[in-house]
């Protein structure tokens, strides 16, 4: 880790320093920003020291200053880009180096704040008249916000907003994330994995893999990065998830209303028509989640499955299900047919579709799957369908697995394609 000295402007490696308090920028990429070799260069420095693309990091040095903090680290200008090794390095550590930051400054370069009203103003961007602050639509701030301990925010003449605490009610409405989450009293990281999916959707990337990659942080998880791998990037975050979690809401989410708008940048004609009536249990893209922050894990009610669970296979995604003995398949999942069944996931929605508080109803999420192939055979290959819906699940009960009896299972394959973008 680099980081820039407050007061000189120049670059130093944190192992040379003794556990070195520091604050960290939070920003929105605009323009020619500082690259590492500009900054690490005396004589660029000493010949830029003017240019305004120094303004942004030399304005917040002197926060950094005033607060009697000598380092500052940037993301622009802090990562040598052109190492493949450094850069995967740093994408895998950079929500722990927000977390460890003394103070994180987020500045909002687009935006003016009225402390009288103690209201944001639209974006004074032209590009972006009317919209919201460039800053809460972008993937990586989604980490940026949440990683922090203290953070403060700026408008775009570097006047203080307040803090995340202070702003906590903006923030929850800017972002959908509930406030508990936003001031610490509760650990995000106890959400399900649904609903921090849900806190990406609608949010964009300059590169298509980094919608994958901006969530490592968030879901505790380190991957290889590998720029040029495209949509398949989320698909591996999603097969890694498999491998680490027992989180099944992974599997619990619908075809966006509104398109996957986490792809419009780079493919706006797929990312806009994207509605299958059939799919796997993994989702495209974090847009399928954006209805579902409400869905909760419940440890007193999660009921572990037979032979492991599930996992990944070249095919898709392989369950055990419950099945119990002498008695029709139909009747164990109460549906019509074999050819058409419900999946009961551990994962919980509230029934009366508000998350979180005590004495509330909650039932089992369900997605219903199709039979590929003949019904009669043993290894039954499904794929999903019905995926604008999530079905409700019957109560399960303490001494069964989801509502079967631990007797006997028959193998279950849910077929995955993959999203093409290309169409």
């Amino acid at each position: 880790m680099r980081l820039i000295n407050t007061k000189t402007y120049a670059l130093h490696d944190s192992d040379g320093l003794d556990d070195p308090e520091y604050a960290i920028l939070s920003h929105r990429w605009v323009g020619a920003e500082v690259t590492f070799q500009q900054l690490d260069s005396a004589t660029w420095r000493a010949a830029n020291l003017h240019n305004p693309q120094m303004s942004k990091i030399k304005a917040a040095c002197t926060k950094a200053r005033e607060r009697k903090l000598e380092w500052l680290w940037v993301d622009t200008c802090c990562i040598d880009k052109t190492s493949s090794v450094e850069l995967s390095s740093s994408l895998n550590s950079m929500f722990e180096w927000y977390f460890k930051a003394t103070l994180c400054y987020a500045y909002l370069y687009d935006i003016d704040w009225n402390a009288g009203t103690h209201q944001m103003s639209k974006s004074q961007d032209p590009k972006r008249t009317g919209q919201e602050a460039a800053w809460f639509e972008r993937g990586w701030t989604l980490q940026e916000l949440l990683a922090p301990r203290c953070m403060e925010f700026f408008d775009r003449n570097w006047v203080s907003m307040g803090t995340k605490d202070s702003l906590a009610d903006i923030l929850h409405a800017r972002t959908g994330i509930a406030k508990p989450y936003l001031t610490g009293a509760s650990n995000f990281r106890q959400a399900s994995i649904a609903t921090r999916m849900s806190w990406m959707a609608g949010r964009t990337t300059a590169k298509v893999e980094d919608i994958a990659y901006a969530m490592l942080g968030l879901l505790r998880i380190n991957m290889e990065i590998h720029y040029g791998e495209g949509v398949k990037a989320f698909m591996r975050l999603q097969r890694i998830l498999l491998e680490s979690s027992t989180d099944e809401s992974i599997f619990a989410w619908t075809t966006p209303p509104k398109g996957l708008q986490c792809y419009q940048k780079h493919f706006p004609q797929t990312s806009n028509t994207w509605n299958p009536k059939e799919w796997g249990l993994l989702a495209p893209s974090p847009d399928c989640f954006a209805q579902h922050t409400d869905l909760v894990i419940l440890a007193d009610k999660y009921v572990p499955r037979l032979l492991g669970g599930y996992r990944w296979t070249q095919q898709g995604v392989h369950f055990q299900m419950p099945i119990k003995p002498g008695t029709e398949v139909t009747n164990v999942f109460g549906v019509t047919r074999w050819g058409d069944i419900a999946l009961t996931l551990n994962c919980w929605k509230p029934d009366d579709g508000a998350g979180g508080g005590g004495g509330k109803s909650y039932s089992n999420v369900t997605v219903r799957l199709e039979k590929i192939g003949s019904a009669f055979s043993s290894k039954a290959a499904y794929r999903r369908v019905r995926c604008g819906e999530l079905g409700k699940g019957t109560k399960v009960k303490t001494n069964s697995v989801l509502g079967v009896d631990q007797v006997m299972t028959r193998p279950l394959t849910i077929v995955q394609p993959e999203f093409d973008p290309d169409g």
